[in-house]
């Protein structure tokens, strides 16, 4: 039977933060134990606090029981037209409900109806739960990095919401019968930079360091 789960933003919904800090700590506790050491395994709350200033929280509760089941944050640039997703939180006890798929869909109705172009997002690679996930709900495997805070490589996503060829001639990159193809090329070539311009740790090399310096003056 289907869960009945109403999704809102958390301004909406007034769950304090501190149980949006539990569910962020105990949903991730998974990868912990896959050895998949995130930013969030340390985490403080009053950190946690700082990470969600200025972006928009979505999360999904229990009709019933009003319990928090999952949560997922925005971090909105209105004027790229874009939403950059982070923190995708779903309670362990409520996974493989398909309670993260409908919270996204109620995240692109709203966006769309708000004038957003596109969504974006990154997993760990390892975490093949989560690429499956956001390959099964739309998103394109678009770039490749690495970051000396994690101990993984990461695919970054993009989602087209909308394409407006009018103010963004860059969009028909997104159109469907040739976005495939823009994603591949943009990983191969995110790919092609991380393994010029960094260590296997994440650092960057004398390569990187010199791009970096040069891309300063």
């Amino acid at each position: 039977m289907q869960r009945n789960i109403i999704i809102k933003t958390n301004n909406e919904a007034g769950v304090p933060a501190e149980k949006l800090y539990i569910l962020e700590q105990t949903s991730y506790k998974q990868w912990t134990e896959m050895r998949i050491y995130t930013p969030t395994e340390d985490m403080t709350f009053e950190q946690f606090e700082r990470n969600q200033r200025g972006r928009v929280a979505f999360v999904a509760q229990d009709a019933t029981t009003g319990e928090l089941l999952a949560m997922h944050t925005l971090r909105l640039n209105k004027v790229q037209g874009s939403a950059h997703g982070a923190d995708l939180s779903v309670s362990p006890k409520t996974q493989h409900e398909g309670i993260a798929s409908s919270m996204l869909e109620a995240e692109v109705q709203r966006l769309r109806k708000n004038g957003y172009r596109y969504m974006v997002g990154s997993t760990a690679i390892p975490a093949t739960w989560s690429v499956r996930w956001h390959l099964k709900n739309g998103y394109h495997i678009v770039g490749y990095s690495r970051n000396e805070r994690n101990n993984y490589a990461s695919y970054v996503f993009r989602k087209q919401l909308a394409v407006d060829v009018r103010h963004h001639p860059a969009d028909l990159l997104w159109l469907p019968y040739i976005a495939s193809v823009t994603a591949r090329l943009r990983y191969c070539l995110t790919w092609l930079a991380t393994k010029i311009c960094k260590d296997k740790a994440g650092r960057l090399n004398l390569v990187g360091r010199l791009a970096k310096r040069s891309l300063k003056k």
